[in-house]
């Protein structure tokens, strides 16, 4: 039987939305937010025999989910209109539990909108969204934390860069524009990992490398040259920070057409890279690749590698060279935290407004643009206002 007698979607039809990322997992969260029928105990049983709306509120619940095959699940309500269900992370088990509630009379939703239509009547859901969707893609706990500590500050500049319009302090307002811009690279990386390309001549043991940083083998390790004709990357996590660590193929002037196409990808991976970093074989005696390298990339990081075997270059690197050996597992704590240090010169302050996203970003920097090219002060408050309202 199912949840409401009449399935059409209304106003008032509660929605169902997964609040989990795609893919297999091994839990998955439904949730269902609106006022439902107490028939939703004829899909949910709980272990203890209580109906749904019996249950307390923000405590868990054994129970089994429909019929033929049951699921077992966990059910929370965490208020009187709304519940959620974790299930097997699964593919199969998530749909089956979705399908269930949509035939009942919920409709489908994205979590964000889902998310939107429970908060509509706060009058800044716009940045409130923002805010839930940076921290939902937020993959460490200490970006999480500097993305919740935005929640209501956007805002609030908002109204004080409306007032600084209205009142003409043009000085206070440039330079409360470019304190928020300073900060628009950081904000970014709350969601997105930092970029660190790995490159070098080949077999220099950059897939090494990067298998001793992230503590697992995950690029391909063989001991001959051009193993590595693609940008292989793997994500993991420096200090508390997001990184995405970038291993490309070996630089070197004599090559076949597959190699060249690798190395070419590998350059272009590297001129973006947020931090590139460039490996040195010091067991080996320099050749004429490493100094172009060198010479081509002069702002990159020096890694000094296999520095378990006898050096060849004699002292030829920068001094500020990182020294490791990937097989002993010495200087990789020496490394990471000089990556951390390049990324991250210096942390905002506390009370900082940061750009979250490039909607943000892209704004803040097309008001500054007008208040610098306006030609006439005395009429930039009356255009400006407008602007402000309309675009956050």
């Amino acid at each position: 039987m199912p949840l409401f007698t009449d399935n059409s979607k209304t106003d008032n039809a509660p929605s169902v939305a997964v609040w989990t990322p795609s893919g297999r997992g091994a839990v998955a969260t439904v949730r269902v937010v609106g006022r439902f029928s107490e028939r939703c105990n004829e899909l949910f049983r709980a272990a203890n025999r209580r109906a749904l709306n019996d249950l307390p509120l923000e405590r868990l619940c054994f129970g089994q989910w429909g019929n033929e095959p049951v699921e077992d699940v966990v059910l929370c309500r965490d208020s009187e209109d709304s519940f959620e269900v974790h299930c097997h992370g699964g593919h199969a088990a998530v749909q089956r539990i979705v399908s269930d509630l949509t035939r009942a009379g919920c409709e489908r939703v994205d979590w964000p909108m889902q998310w939107q239509l429970a908060n509509e009547a706060s009058t800044h859901v716009g940045f409130e969204r923002e805010i839930a969707e940076a921290l939902s893609q937020a993959t460490t706990a200490r970006t999480a934390a500097w993305i919740v500590g935005q929640a209501g500050r956007l805002q609030e500049t908002i109204t004080k860069l409306h007032d600084l319009i209205a009142f003409g302090k043009w000085d206070e307002l440039h330079a409360s524009l470019d304190s928020i811009l300073r900060w628009s690279r950081f904000g970014r990386h709350l969601t997105l990992p930092w970029s660190v390309v790995l490159a070098g001549r080949p077999n220099v043991g950059k897939s090494s490398l990067i298998n001793a940083l992230v503590g697992y083998e995950r690029s391909i390790v063989f001991d001959h040259p051009g193993t590595t004709r693609d940008v292989v990357t793997v994500e993991t996590v420096f200090d508390g920070w997001p990184i995405r660590l970038s291993d490309t193929a070996g630089q070197r002037g004599s090559m076949d057409e597959l190699e060249s196409s690798g190395i070419a990808r590998a350059r272009e991976a590297l001129s973006v890279a947020d931090c590139p970093v460039l490996v040195i074989d010091v067991s080996q005696p320099p050749q004429s690749d490493d100094f172009q390298l060198l010479q081509e990339w002069p702002q990159a990081l020096i890694v000094a590698h296999k520095t378990d075997l006898p050096d060849r270059w004699l002292g030829q690197l920068p001094s500020d060279s990182i020294h490791v050996s990937s097989l002993q597992r010495t200087g990789l704590s020496e490394l990471s935290n000089e990556i951390v240090r390049r990324l991250i010169h210096e942390l905002p302050p506390i009370e900082a407004v940061i750009p979250l996203t490039d909607r943000e970003h892209q704004r803040f920097l097309a008001l500054r643009e007008s208040v610098l090219t306006a030609s006439n002060r005395d009429n930039l408050a009356v255009t400006l206002a407008p602007f402000v309202q309309s675009h956050f």
